[in-house]
């Protein structure tokens, strides 16, 4: 959510990249990488045998393997949820629908999330994810076109789904935009995250991105510029804690129809049109927006 994990991605003619995700939990800063380097999307050609994606439906996809016979699936308003047990299923079920109705609302992004369909596929347990999707063992989740892979119960399973269901929303919300604003999704991604944290995680987080922003904040020209190369330790990277801390401030500036209309117009306008029309009272420029954030920290 990539991105590896992230991102829509160029197409070719005829072959689509699959973008891929895996949760992780980030480098040191000095590891950053400009963002076009981290185009992870892997062409058809070039995936494995037997990860080759079928044609997408409303909410299917097999990019990676199978569950065992013997699975069940349920449907809800926005998930087409497939794994091995009915209960967990229900659970996951309306876990992952308090999820995106809570992106919604966050982001004022309704009437897009009405028509949304997408798919989760929950392996049995972190043996079978780690075999049939072959991510790194500090892997929770990956994602595949429209679908995310993750395995269940996962005591991080809110938190996870809450991280790559906002990638989902973001990435085919902006299509080809979302790549130019990876620390915008990343940032919107952390925050529902975190929102999703246990209790003693939370602190832990907040605690750690209090501590690494007043000693070593970025400009907001290299924040934009430069991410991790691996979300493998975000949750005490210094760049993952402040795309978080920044959006999760514009967040609170103003109702979530105005984050919905900085959205919009970031589709086709410069960043600092788009943000003076979203917040016309708060901010006339992306550099207001820095300089009115840093007093937070």
């Amino acid at each position: 959510m990539e991105r590896g994990s992230m991102g829509a991605r160029e197409r070719g003619k005829q072959l689509k990249a699959v973008k891929r995700r895996s949760i992780f939990l980030p480098l040191s800063r000095s590891l950053a990488l400009p963002l076009c380097l981290l185009a992870s999307c892997v062409p058809v050609d070039q995936l494995p045998p037997g990860l080759v994606p079928q044609s997408p439906t409303a909410a299917t996809t097999t990019a990676f393997g199978e569950l065992d016979p013997g699975n069940a699936t349920v449907t809800s308003t926005h998930f087409t949820i497939k794994g091995y047990s009915q209960t967990d299923l229900d659970t996951l079920k309306a876990s992952a629908e308090n999820i995106i109705n809570k992106i919604g609302t966050d982001t004022g992004l309704y009437s897009f999330l009405a028509s949304q369909s997408y798919a989760i596929v929950a392996y049995r347990d972190r043996d079978e994810y780690l075999k049939k999707t072959h991510q790194p063992q500090w892997s929770h989740a990956v994602i595949a076109d429209k679908a995310i892979y993750f395995y269940y119960p996962d005591p991080d399973a809110d938190a996870t789904l809450a991280h790559y269901i906002t990638h989902l929303v973001f990435d085919n919300y902006m299509a080809d935009k979302a790549a130019t604003y990876r620390w915008l999704e990343e940032g919107l991604a952390m925050s529902e995250e975190v929102s999703k944290m246990s209790d003693a995680d939370r602190s832990t987080y907040q605690n750690s991105k209090t501590s690494q922003l007043r000693q070593n904040r970025m400009a907001f020209t290299q924040m934009t510029f430069f991410v991790t190369n691996t979300e493998e330790k975000r949750r005490t990277d210094a760049w993952y804690q402040q795309v978080e801390s920044v959006v999760t401030y514009l967040l609170s500036q103003g109702s979530p129809l105005a984050f919905a209309q900085f959205l919009s117009e970031l589709k086709s306008a410069e960043i600092d049109q788009a943000i003076s029309d979203a917040y016309p009272s708060k901010f006339r420029s992306f550099s207001d927006l820095e300089a009115a954030w840093k007093y937070t920290i």
